[in-house]
C-alpha cells in the first residue's frame, strides 16, 4: 500500500468504519427527532446525543476533504483544470472547509454562485468527474469528493459567498 495519502486508496476496513459512522449518525438524528424517545430525555443526554451527532458530522466531514481516497488525476486527464472547471473545484473546495460538516455544496448553491441553469451545472460536474478531479456517489446527495491534487486548485476569482 502506498504511504502518500494523495494515491492511497481507501481500505475496506475504513471504507467499512465510515459507512458504520454515517449508520450510526443517521440512527442519531433519527432518535433526536422522535418526540416519543425525546419527551422522558434529560436535557443534559439530550445535549450529549447533539453534541455526539455534531462530532459525527464533523468527522465525516474531514474525512471526505482529506481522506486517503484523494487520487491524482488520472492518465489521461494530467493536464490542469480549464480556469471555469478550476473555478468550480476552487468553490467546491471552499464550500467544504467552511461548511462544518465539510459536505459539498449542492447543484443549487453552484447555480446561484456561478448564475448557471441546472442543465449547465449537472455538465460541469459531469466533465470534472470524468477528467478526474471528483468523484460522485450516486444517488447521495451532496455526494461529491475532491480527488485532485489541490496544489491544482486555483484560488477563487470573486469572495466566497454561501
Amino acid at each position: 500500500m502506498s504511504t502518500d495519502p494523495l494515491t492511497a486508496k481507501m481500505t475496506p476496513a475504513a471504507e467499512r468504519a465510515v459507512a458504520r459512522m454515517q449508520a450510526a449518525l443517521a440512527q442519531l438524528r433519527d432518535a433526536l427527532q422522535q418526540d416519543i424517545y425525546m419527551e422522558d430525555t434529560p436535557l443534559e443526554v439530550r445535549e450529549v446525543m447533539e453534541n455526539a451527532a455534531s462530532a459525527l458530522e464533523a468527522a465525516l466531514g474531514v474525512l471526505n476533504t482529506i481522506s486517503p481516497t484523494r487520487v491524482r488525476p488520472s492518465p489521461q486527464s494530467t493536464d490542469w483544470p480549464t480556469p471555469k472547471q478550476g473555478q468550480f473545484l476552487a468553490y467546491i473546495q471552499e464550500y467544504m472547509l467552511r461548511n462544518s460538516a465539510g459536505v459539498a455544496p449542492t447543484h443549487a448553491v453552484l447555480q446561484r454562485f456561478f448564475n448557471l441553469t441546472a442543465p449547465s451545472v449537472n455538465s460541469m460536474l459531469i466533465r470534472l468527474e470524468k477528467r478526474g478531479f471528483i468523484c460522485r456517489t450516486p444517488g447521495q446527495g451532496r455526494g461529491i469528493r475532491l480527488v485532485i491534487d489541490p496544489g491544482m486548485i486555483p484560488e477563487l476569482d470573486r469572495p466566497f459567498r454561501w
